[in-house]
């Protein structure tokens, strides 16, 4: 029975609770019109639950939907199991055993999947700033396509033509093309997002219309947050505009979820503010040359009325009524006179200005006072000077400061117009809580890494403890194109193979050097992975009518003789299995069979089940008990081991499937 019923009046009707199971199973599914009125796509179902079997149901092909050829192909993609494993890299990451970050080297789509299984709602917040479909992109995500593809296709139900046609448009610019890239990686990143999370994307002109459609069907219409205007990206390739600006779309996974307001609160030490001293220092009291400056950081204002601007009289410590007294050094008066026609603009008695005449005047030649008559004002405000501000649409940047910034911290010019780490900040402040010790922010296009610079900045700026996940592909570097970027990484880093992943790590050291030396006490650490093929997924790719005696053999002898050498492999991976995330600290409690990672007890070699026994109480002795036990099947396969195990599950008051066998 449950223990915790709706009021009969405020309960939602059972096709209310059936709607909102559909939408939250099937968002692409779902169209909701302006009348209220839904629409459900039930082609979009039958794709979900089988791929394979488009044609099971029949549907009439009209209404309103994002359709391109090979979209069931992009869908399929998302959900195929991983047949790629993570090899962890501890000589590549700083402070391994301490760090909650991650930096992950790869395709990201092969990340994500495998991603998962482990933060599966558990994502905070996404930032990506995906290939943008230009013809300077270097789309290098989809560049082949093999012939257990085109058999994939076929089992979908695609004709030949289409099937050719698809093979066209792996790594093309086209619409079609960038769609199928980015379809099955929105899908997976949707599946990350915790209830209250976000997500943002930026864009430019290229994809922004087919880019909200798709994110329309995937995250829900209902979900769209905002559309950003970015400006400070010259694009220097005008004809009839000249286009200064890019996008960032903004969905949430539940935007009921979310807090009604989100705030940008102000800080002194934030780079844009400080550039505000520069300014004032640099003209002192030309207050309109200031201005002009200013106007490069502050373009969007607030005004306030004036009869927000009245201070009334208070109480003094004996309880009784003063008032501001006009004689005094500042002291305001109760009433105004217009510099520009002389006329006095009065307030009730009792009342009074929050600034004097002089300060008036002042704000009246800097342009800063809008008259709505000649007696009623309203006093404009540059965002900068409150305290906490509703976060505008539109960002700006200096055009270079970003590349200037990195540049500094390379010392060399290696990365062309990287985001801008002070932008991505507030973005970083607007969608997370500073007091959210499970904050996690993943960015599965990392590039030169801001996001994760971002991320240690805003921790600094707010006492947070936000953790990150960074995937990049390793992105060869041109030796004749970029020859800067070349050098640093084969030269100055020493590095065998010149790839945009090599920047980004480096970037991420330098980074957390120098804010380390400033907060000691920072996460500047990152644990490095790297995808590989898993030997054992590939043996068993091969369908089962051709294979051999001798493959068999091969197989069970390669998965069942411990090797030492994929013990950590083997570990990380096993933490994918369980559901953990892959900053888990592993402890060894034997050397080669027994590890502990959070509440799950790992056993990869068979042990003395007595001596078993006697830590598992002992754990739970000291109040930190094991929940769970991880076989790793192949390596563990004496019978009388695992019956000795359930045993030992019973007698701690553990039911038999706290015992998993993986492998």
């Amino acid at each position: 029975m449950p223990t915790h019923r709706h009021p009969v009046l405020k309960a939602p009707s059972p096709a209310a609770i059936k709607l909102e199971l559909l939408r939250e199973l099937f968002p692409q599914a779902l169209e909701t019109a302006p009348d209220g009125s839904v629409r459900v796509n039930a082609a979009a179902i039958q794709q979900a639950l089988d791929p394979a079997n488009p044609g099971g149901i029949r549907v009439e092909e009209d209404g309103y939907e994002l359709r391109w050829v090979g979209k069931r192909e992009a869908y399929h993609s998302a959900f195929v199991p991983p047949q790629k494993i993570l090899q962890p890299l501890p000589d590549d990451s700083q402070d391994w055993d301490n760090t909650g970050n991650l930096l992950i080297k790869g395709d990201n789509l092969d990340a994500l999947r495998l991603l998962r299984h482990s933060y599966f709602g558990k994502v905070k917040l996404i930032y990506i700033d995906p290939p943008y479909n230009t013809q300077s992109d270097a789309f290098i995500y989809r560049d082949d396509f093999s012939a257990r593809q085109s058999e994939v296709l076929s089992a979908l139900g695609y004709s030949a033509d289409n099937i050719d046609y698809i093979k066209n448009i792996y790594g093309a610019r086209t619409h079609s093309g960038w769609l199928s890239f980015m379809y099955p990686r929105l899908l997976l990143a949707k599946d990350l997002l915790r209830d209250d999370g976000v997500i943002f994307i930026s864009i430019d002109d290229n994809e922004q219309a087919q880019l909200k459609l798709l994110c329309d069907e995937v995250f829900g219409q209902e979900n769209f947050v905002a559309q950003l205007v970015w400006e400070g990206a010259n694009k220097n390739d005008a004809r009839q505009v000249g286009t200064v600006h890019e996008y960032v779309l903004i969905y949430a996974s539940n935007r009921d979820a979310l807090p009604r307001d989100w705030g940008i609160k102000k800080e002194g030490a934030d780079p844009v503010f400080a550039e505000v001293a520069r300014l004032k220092a640099v003209h002192g009291e030309d207050h309109n040359a200031a201005s002009e400056g200013l106007g490069n950081w502050f373009r969007a204002m607030k005004s306030t009325p004036s009869y927000m601007l009245r201070r009334f009289r208070y109480i003094d410590s004996h309880g009784a009524y003063k008032e501001d007294d006009p004689t005094a050094p500042g002291g305001r008066k109760f009433s105004l006179i217009n510099p520009k026609t002389g006329k006095v603009i009065p307030l009730r008695r009792n009342r009074g200005w929050a600034f004097d005449q002089a300060e008036f005047d002042r704000l009246v030649a800097d342009d800063r006072i809008s008259f709505i008559t000649d007696t009623s004002v309203m006093v404009r405000r540059y965002l900068h000077e409150t305290d906490s501000l509703t976060p505008p649409s539109v960002y700006y940047q200096a055009a270079r400061s970003a590349s200037e910034r990195l540049g500094k911290l390379l010392a060399e010019n290696v990365f062309d117009f990287p985001k801008d780490e002070t932008v991505l900040c507030k973005f970083i402040e607007m969608a997370t809580d500073s007091a959210d010790d499970n904050c996690i922010v993943v960015d599965f296009f990392a590039g030169s890494g801001t996001t994760a610079h971002a991320v240690w900045k805003q921790n600094i700026s707010d006492g947070g403890k936000r953790k990150f996940v960074l995937v990049q592909i390793p992105e060869p570097i041109e030796p004749k194109k970029q020859k800067e970027a070349y050098a640093f990484v084969t030269e100055t880093l020493a590095k065998p193979e010149a790839t945009i992943f090599e920047i980004t790590a480096e970037r991420l050291r330098r980074a957390g050097a120098k804010l380390k030396a400033d907060k000691p006490d920072l996460d500047t650490g990152f644990r490095v992975f790297e995808l590989a093929d898993d030997p054992d997924a590939l043996i068993l790719q091969k369908p089962l009518s051709e294979a051999t005696q001798d493959d068999l053999a091969t197989l069970q002898a390669s998965i069942a003789t411990p090797q030492p050498a994929q013990l950590p492999r083997i570990l990380y991976n096993l933490l994918l299995a369980e559901g953990l995330a892959l900053s888990t600290r592993i402890v060894p409690l034997r050397e080669q069979a027994l590890y502990r990672a959070a509440d799950v007890l790992l056993i990869l070699h068979e042990v003395d089940t007595e001596a078993l026994g006697q830590a598992l109480a002992q754990m739970k002795a000291e109040g930190t008990p094991i929940q769970h036990l991880c076989v790793y099947a192949p390596w563990v396969q004496d019978n009388n081991f695992l019956l000795g195990a359930k045993t030992l599950l019973e007698t701690l008051g553990l039911s038999e499937d706290k015992l998993r066998l993986r492998g």
